[in-house]
């Protein structure tokens, strides 16, 4: 009886090496630089209170957290920067009974540029078509600093959310990546105005595979 349970076990244990990779957990896969862009309004129709660029520049890291054959989860560390316009567009977002409208008004319609400096964390869930290419999935979120004041987000400490899905193509040392992604930007209410940020747009990279 002990023989039967003992080879039972090895077989599962055989069966769940030879369904994982070799990687280990938490090893560096890939580094690169993404750039980007995503709008307010270009690509999805959303509010038309104001207009909201974004031009993206990210160095992205990926680290190994599990891989099965056909599928693996990964974490994600992006330090970035996001070069921003940004004008208010809806004369009335800022009431007629606020005391000094007027004043608000003339800061925050007219066309400004806005830097923010953001480091995101999250997971990437990857789906391999094959040995060379792959789909994903990313959450990621993280703090950021934004350096100038809006009608819908106060200067300084903040959040950047971002869902995206997108496409892997590697040779050899190289790979090549393209997606689409949403981002919201608030800060949880820790200042106020929060109504947040949103942009949709798309991310291209290339990396170094180290696996």
């Amino acid at each position: 009886m002990k023989l039967k349970y003992f080879l039972i076990l090895n077989l599962l244990i055989s069966v769940g090496s030879f369904s994982q990779d070799s990687i280990p957990r938490f090893k560096w896969l890939r580094s690169g630089l993404v750039l980007g862009y995503a709008n307010q309004n270009s690509f999805v129709k959303q509010e038309y209170d104001y207009f909201y660029e974004n031009k993206i520049i990210k160095f992205s890291n990926h680290f190994n957290l599990s891989r099965a054959r056909k599928h693996s989860w990964e974490i994600l560390v992006e330090p970035s920067y996001y070069r921003s316009k940004h004008q208010m567009i809806n004369y009335w977002f800022i009431s007629h009974t606020v005391v000094n409208g007027d004043e608000l008004r003339a800061k925050f319609m007219p066309l400004k540029t806005i830097n923010e400096y953001v480091l995101n964390v999250g997971m990437v869930y990857r789906r391999y078509l094959n040995v060379n290419s792959s789909v994903y999935a990313t959450l990621n979120s993280g703090p950021m600093y934004i350096d100038t004041d809006t009608e819908r987000l106060k200067k300084g400490f903040a959040f950047s959310d971002i869902l995206s899905v997108g496409y892997n193509y590697k040779m050899k040392k190289i790979s090549f990546d393209a997606k689409c992604m949403f981002r919201h930007a608030s800060n949880a209410n820790l200042q106020m105005p929060n109504f947040g940020l949103n942009s949709v747009g798309f991310e291209v990279g290339s990396y170094y595979e180290f696996n």
